[in-house]
């Protein structure tokens, strides 16, 4: 008796395209869209939403900063509370409304004097974020003037012209080989 024949291990595309391969990898690939999707939802959706709330509430500190600028232009000290500086915009209520969307209206400090101003508020995210400015911006002060350092005597340069490099009085004589 003769034993039956082998029968033939499969090539490696029959192993790659065989039905327990694919439904393999179909399963997998439904795996990582359920973690990619659950990562989402868990981490990355929130972490946009804070960025976006913080982002909005630094846009509406700058335009209360703009506001305080008008203020002392028309009243020639700057604005102690946000009704003051509300009023010198046209939509104030609508813009007060937006603004405790995002901001916390019960933080907003605004602080103000003759010659400067403070605004500060927190943001309505669970680390309850500080956005804070303070003003009046200055430009930036007039660069410096260059020190002109004079030029030792003897440096090569006279007046923006090469100087020709001056003779030594006697050449020495170059060294003796070693042996």
């Amino acid at each position: 008796m003769t034993p039956p024949p082998k029968p033939a291990a499969p090539s490696w595309k029959e192993r790659l395209f065989s039905a327990q391969a694919l439904k393999m990898l179909v399963l997998t690939a439904a795996l990582g869209a359920a973690a990619a999707a659950g990562g989402w939802q868990v981490w990355l959706k929130p972490q946009r939403d804070v960025a976006r709330m913080r982002f909005e509430t630094t846009r509406d500190v700058l335009s209360l900063y703009g506001l305080e600028m008008q203020y002392k232009k028309a009243k020639g000290v700057y604005a102690s509370d946000l009704d003051a500086l509300l009023a010198l915009a046209p939509d104030g209520a609508a813009r007060k409304a937006d603004m405790g969307r995002h901001l916390d209206l019960t933080t907003l400090a605004i602080v103000g004097d003759a010659q400067k101003f403070k605004i500060e508020a927190n943001v309505l995210d669970a680390d309850r974020t500080l956005i804070k400015i303070r003003g009046p911006i200055q430009d930036r002060p007039a660069p410096r003037a260059e020190i002109v350092v004079p030029l030792a005597a003897g440096s090569g340069v006279d007046g923006g012209r090469p100087v020709a490099p001056t003779p030594s009085p006697s050449p020495s004589p170059a060294p003796a080989p070693r042996r």
